[in-house]
């Protein structure tokens, strides 16, 4: 019974990271006119194939380089904000009940996964933000993946120091989901290339 109401709050937490990261697209895209709503973003039950949408294409099109790379980036930089709050949360407080500090801690490394897989990974083969950031200004490449191994080292270290009586779901999940995010974003990337 204890598996499933993790796998519950898991996915909730999984849905929370991904519709945080779609907002923090969406503000920028908001902010530069391409947007009537910063609060409608595109995130399905299934949570693959979520983006920022819908925009004005043609105020999209006449963004600035820069402004394109702030939307790109808008997504881990919303994520950065959060995995930094739960983690003053859990430091701060330590909430007693495992299901919140199953959550805190889900919704933590979930928030990183997304920074790693986008930095690290989503760099090296250049798919979705990444490749969004790497056409508008391409000497962003090696920063993002120096920085993107670092936040790796850390993540790792951070799924070793998970509290014992939840650890094995938090790292297979976050396993998990950095693989099927990856995937997910080259066949997304490869969708929007035939559909362009």
């Amino acid at each position: 019974m204890q598996w499933i109401l993790f796998l519950v709050i898991s996915y909730f937490v999984l849905y929370a990271v991904v519709w945080l990261h779609e907002i923090g697209h969406s503000l920028f895209h908001y902010k530069y006119g391409c947007k009537d709503n910063w609060l409608k973003v595109q995130v399905k039950p299934y949570i693959f194939f979520s983006t920022p949408g819908p925009i004005t294409l043609e105020a999209y099109e006449k963004m600035k380089p820069i402004q394109h790379v702030l939307g790109a980036y808008g997504g881990v930089m919303s994520n950065i904000l959060f995995a930094v709050l739960a983690g003053a949360i859990i430091c701060l407080f330590s909430p007693e009940n495992l299901y919140i500090r199953s959550a805190l801690w889900m919704f933590m490394t979930l928030h990183i996964a997304e920074i790693v897989s986008y930095l690290f990974i989503g760099s090296i083969y250049l798919v979705s933000d990444m490749a969004i950031i790497a056409q508008h200004m391409p000497q962003l490449r090696g920063p993002n993946i120096i920085v993107g191994l670092a936040l790796s080292v850390f993540y790792v270290f951070l799924l070793a120091n998970v509290p014992a009586e939840f650890q094995t779901f938090v790292v297979v999940m976050n396993c998990s989901v950095v693989f099927f995010m990856c995937v997910g974003r080259i066949v997304f990337t490869a969708m929007s290339k035939k559909k362009a």
